[in-house]
């Protein structure tokens, strides 16, 4: 087997430093020995424009060639070795059985191969009311411990969890795919740098699975490649590369091809196999938003606990005034990066203050991370033009502003349950792209169409060539992608070389 990847990789003085770090505990770190992970990352009141890997953007750089025009339209692509798994937030749920209605699989086809890849991850989790819904499909999860904020809701959660329930809320403590320590085994270690890269490697990579990989004799791996095309012949398939920098193509042959570019790298290769230039299909995207809630409680210790950054209680909500899919509620609690934003909002107040006000305000303030369902979310029309630039436009939901209307109006009659407000007039909604939970331009079906697939990938007309990315989910529940884009995957693959 031989992987074919652009590779890109984080500069080599940064890694270096990574490194160091990595080689001591944190408790030895010294003064100034981790201001490089935050360069780079700006805030302001309109949030953070996009997450860094270790103050690199190596994530999203594009090679030589790789022409995309954006109007109005914040995702990107990813070249580098690992993928936008370098800077995701590692959040895992798996897609809820209802949620897949009308697609040509079912949750129970997909189940072991949730399972299997939960094998291959760091997985921490707990038993809790989110299962009913939301299976963990492992059987001993890790656990991470919970912020002193997070405790706090969960129990006032807890204590109105029959209301809630009666109104269609669940909830739960956060499905990470973080290491957690346990019985010896090393694991998260509270440092609080969650936003910036862990520097331990706690949050899985999928460049973590590929070292694995690299270990088999049998896996081959090429970086430095881009890929054109794919076609196929009797004798095979036939992949056409080209080089970072723009250098001629050349051909790979192979047995059989398993596409994983992500939705807009996917999209140049399908459209440009099929010789569908000129051709627009669309992309769901999954409509992102961020939403403070104030609480009633200030946790006074919030900023001097240590603690991880990543999401810690997750909320899903199913309001018939909302809409007939699952909104899924991503909340987090403190990090530094709070503290930067009150000072930014509160201007030359906050030195007259003297911090006060950024203290009262701490302690009471989660903030959430939210995504609707596709069928409620604005898309993106992606065209491959002749000279092979990748257009993307927005293509608007009159859904979508409803939709968030009355999910906030839901939140607000909550709020004695929650025992937290909602700060509507502060909702950020991004735009399409922005929350990098995309797919759904070539849609599984039972009986493709032109610019389809089938249940195992294959666009049609193709027989050896596999689409694996989120590109073939008919739509996109509002729980997180990436669980079911590497179980889906691995249910294609099982199929492939049965």
């Amino acid at each position: 087997m031989t992987m074919l990847d652009a590779g890109l990789e984080l500069e080599p003085e940064r890694q270096a430093r990574v490194t160091g770090l990595r080689s001591r505990p944190a408790a030895q770190w010294g003064p100034g020995s981790t201001s490089f992970l935050r360069e780079g990352v700006e805030v302001g009141a309109g949030g953070i424009p996009l997450k860094l890997a270790y103050g690199s953007s190596f994530p999203y750089r594009e090679p030589a060639g790789e022409r995309i025009a954006r109007d109005g339209v914040e995702g990107k692509p990813s070249f580098a070795r690992g993928g936008l798994s370098n800077v995701w937030g590692a959040s895992v749920m798996p897609f809820r059985a209802e949620e897949l209605d009308g697609w040509p699989i079912s949750a129970g086809d997909l189940e072991p191969h949730y399972r299997a890849v939960l094998r291959l991850m760091p997985f921490a989790a707990r038993s809790d009311r989110l299962e009913t819904a939301f299976p963990l499909f492992h059987d001993d999860p890790g656990t991470l411990r919970s912020s002193s904020q997070a405790a706090a809701l969960l129990d006032d959660l807890e204590r109105a969890h029959a209301r809630l329930q009666a109104h269609g809320v669940r909830f739960g403590a956060s499905r990470l795919a973080v290491q957690a320590a346990s019985g010896g085994r090393p694991g998260c270690v509270y440092c609080g740098l969650c936003m910036y890269g862990c520097p331990y490697g706690y949050i899985y990579s999928s460049a973590r699975t590929l070292d694995a990989l690299l270990a088999d004799s049998r896996f081959t791996y090429r970086p430095g490649v881009v890929v054109e095309r794919v076609s196929e012949g009797d004798a095979g398939a036939e992949v056409a590369v080209r080089g970072l920098d723009g250098d001629a193509l050349e051909s790979v042959h192979a047995d059989g091809v398993f596409v994983a570019c992500g939705v807009f790298s996917t999209a140049r290769i399908v459209l440009a196999s099929l010789g569908a230039q000129g051709k627009t299909v669309r992309a769901a995207d999954n409509c992102y938003f961020l939403l403070p809630l104030l609480r009633y409680r200030n946790q006074k210790a919030a900023a001097r606990e240590p603690l991880h950054t990543l999401a810690q209680v997750f909320v899903e909500v199913l309001d018939p005034a909302v809409g007939p899919h699952v909104s899924h509620l991503q909340i987090y609690t403190y990090n530094e990066l709070f503290e930067r934003q009150f000072s930014q909002l509160l201007g030359p107040f906050d030195r007259v203050l003297g911090g006060v006000a950024d203290r009262a305000l701490v302690g009471r303030t989660l903030l959430i991370q939210g995504y609707l369902h596709s069928d409620q979310s604005p898309g993106i029309d992606l065209t491959l033009r002749e000279d092979g630039r990748l257009d993307l436009a927005v293509a608007g939901n009159p859904r979508t502003s409803k939709a968030l209307s009355a999910l906030g109006r839901r939140l607000w009659s909550e709020r004695s349950s929650i025992r937290a407000i909602p700060l509507t007039a502060a909702l950020r909604v991004g735009k399409p792209g922005r929350g990098f939970h995309t797919g759904g331009t070539f849609p599984m079906r039972g009986e493709p169409g032109p610019l389809e697939t089938d249940a195992l990938g294959r666009p049609r007309g193709f027989t050896r060539v596999h689409v694996v990315d989120a590109s073939v989910f008919p739509n996109l529940p509002a729980t997180t992608i990436t669980l079911s884009v590497m179980a889906n995957a691995h249910r294609i693959g099982s199929a492939a070389v049965a």
